[in-house]
């Protein structure tokens, strides 16, 4: 059986329960609710074994990109702290995290071992990037900041103290670069929506924070990626820098940003690492945005590739649809299954719901709204009507905590009251399909599981016939309501694709090149459009998909660079291609 993965990455994503709302390097550390969350994600290949370290405590490991399992707890000698990062360095994985004041460096030579001895402190960094050249030498890349650049130094390879004088590398240029800049959208005139909103004051301040560097080398290029304009926004993506030598100088790529993910269910593609994986499939793994705070910040893997041209890029075409893993090298444009969204808008009733908080969000196709049940004991469920039998390949089904914060303010509720060797966070669950509404077949049974799943994903390889779907709760994380964003159905419906879109353009601002208004006419049979554009016709290597509407305007391009575009239409009968155009 082939092995599959639908972004936001399925994991048992740690839970910290932190009221103060002041934990760095969390994402969203200003709201007094437990974080659940992966973030600043470095993913290496040590040993035969994926190792992904990054703002949360411990660290994750894998054989197969596929499965993860995370080690943590009393006695892991690591530094703790935000955006940790990992690197081989000989026989040695070296760890350090981010510190204002000093950082630390570790290393193992086994990770399994939770053995990490004790290296240096050579002074203080936020956001680490550790770099070992072909030739053993080694670099540092730091930077988190929207007022300082990114830094770079030369490091001794065995005593990870500085060589030499810091390098100023580059400094954010919002001015030129579009995607940099802060504000929703990318737009300082709209400063961060809460779910609901359509508009909100400007930012007052909106230098962009320029943070998160990582360094690849490829084909004797040296490529120096780097995030912006802010974590907690979903426009969070990651840009890079190309040069001909380890610590420059450095030419910024018209590509950039190379990792964005604007539209769809799960935004954000930034502050993430690009690696190699077993077969020599090149990968990026960054941090996706929940668009609001109880989904918070979650790991996302994208197949990478470098062009002709020695462009990188990012393969993000339905990003958040499922897509295979492979077990051999691949064309990084190769690996999406074709399986299509099936339960976009469908007929959703549940057994209650929280006023506000209505069943028809869980298909929406948004992270910006939730339905929550309004009973909160286990046996509550929602059903979902997908109005034909279909071909059911994968179902995700992304789960999120209701008003945690009102919830830990009762006085003694259950969960609290229980000694800490039973306080368990558990999501479990039965999904029930049918036919007809009335004969149902046991899909999943997780009525016992003993995991924290918030994102989880089932794949039916050889296909469901069903048309229903019932989710029930057994068991909610603290003992909170049954709550969640998306129920999300893949596969195919049988039905004809779309019509081609027609009278598509795309104007380009001419008080402002960074910013481009696409439109086109509603075509026949679509649920929603895919957006690609790029910098050569045969460069579309960004995208964008829009639900609802027959318009896109985005802020994020850069200055005194020409874009192609085109918009294809799709359904969950498959995809209709459009025209190659030119922006005007």
């Amino acid at each position: 059986m082939a092995k599959y993965i639908c972004n936001p990455v399925n994991m048992n994503y740690p839970t910290n329960i932190d009221l103060s709302g002041r934990r760095p390097g969390l994402g969203y550390g200003m709201v007094p609710v437990p974080h659940r969350g992966t973030g600043d994600t470095t993913i290496v290949l040590f040993k035969g074994r994926y190792y992904l370290n990054g703002s949360f405590d411990g660290f994750w490991y894998s054989d197969d990109l596929v499965h993860w399992e995370h080690e943590s707890g009393a006695g892991l000698n690591v530094m703790r702290g935000a955006a940790a990062d990992f690197c081989q360095v000989g026989d040695w994985l070296y760890q350090c995290a981010s510190d204002r004041e000093k950082s630390s460096f570790y290393r193992t030579k086994d990770p399994m071992s939770r053995e990490f001895e004790f290296v240096s402190e050579p002074f203080g960094f936020w956001d680490p990037c550790l770099f070992r050249d072909d030739d053993g030498r080694v670099y540092l890349y730091w930077g988190c900041s929207n007022k300082e650049p990114i830094y770079g130094i030369e490091m001794n390879p065995e005593t990870m103290e500085p060589i030499g004088e810091t390098q100023i590398l580059f400094e954010g240029d919002p001015d030129h670069h579009g995607f940099e800049r802060n504000g929703w959208n990318n737009d300082p005139k709209v400063g961060m929506l809460r779910a609901g909103e359509q508009d909100a004051p400007g930012l007052d301040y909106y230098a962009p924070w320029i943070e998160g560097p990582y360094m690849n080398k490829h084909d004797g290029k040296y490529y120096l990626q780097y995030a912006c304009p802010a974590t907690e926004l979903p426009v969070y993506c990651d840009g890079y820098y190309v040069s001909d030598k380890p610590l420059g100088p450095f030419t910024f790529s018209p590509n950039s940003p190379f990792s964005t993910k604007h539209g769809g269910f799960y935004c954000g593609a930034g502050h993430g690492s690009s690696f190699e994986d077993k077969y020599g499939n090149w990968w990026h793994a960054s941090t996706m945005i929940g668009a609001a705070s109880f989904s918070s910040r979650k790991m996302g893997i994208f197949p990478v590739g470098f062009d002709k041209d020695g462009i990188m890029f990012c393969d993000q075409d339905f990003g958040d649809y499922p897509h295979v893993m492979p077990e051999g090298k691949v064309d990084p444009l190769s690996t999406f299954t074709g399986w299509m969204l099936l339960s976009y808008k469908k007929p959703v009733k549940a057994s209650s719901s929280v006023d506000g908080c209505l069943p028809e969000y869980i298909c929406d196709e948004t992270s910006r709204t939730h339905w929550a049940a309004g009973v909160r004991r286990p046996g509550e469920w929602i059903e979902m009507d997908l109005e034909k039998v279909v071909d059911m390949r994968a179902v995700q089904l992304n789960f999120c905590d209701h008003d945690l914060s009102n919830l830990f303010s009762i006085p003694n509720i259950h969960f609290t009251v229980l000694p800490p060797e039973e306080q368990k966070v558990y999501h479990r669950w039965i999904l029930e399909g049918s036919c007809d509404g009335e004969n149902w077949e046991v899909l999943c049974d997780k009525s016992k599981a003993e995991s924290n799943l918030s994102n989880d994903f089932l794949v039916f390889e050889e296909g469901k016939q069903v048309r229903y779907l019932k989710l029930t709760s057994c068991e909610m994380p603290f003992y909170g309501n049954f709550a969640m964003i998306g129920l999300r159905v893949f596969g195919h419906s049988g039905d004809a694709a779309p019509e081609k879109a027609q009278g598509v353009k795309a104007d380009r601002c001419k008080d402002d090149p960074c910013t481009i208004q696409f439109c086109w006419q509603k075509s026949a049979g679509a649920d929603g459009y895919n957006v690609r554009w790029g910098i050569a016709p045969d460069k579309l290597y960004h995208s964008t998909i829009v639900y609802g509407k027959e318009e896109l305007l985005l802020h994020c391009f850069n200055d005194g660079v020409p874009y192609y575009f085109e918009v294809d239409a799709f359904n969950g009968g498959g995809i209709t291609a459009g025209e190659v155009l030119a922006a005007q």
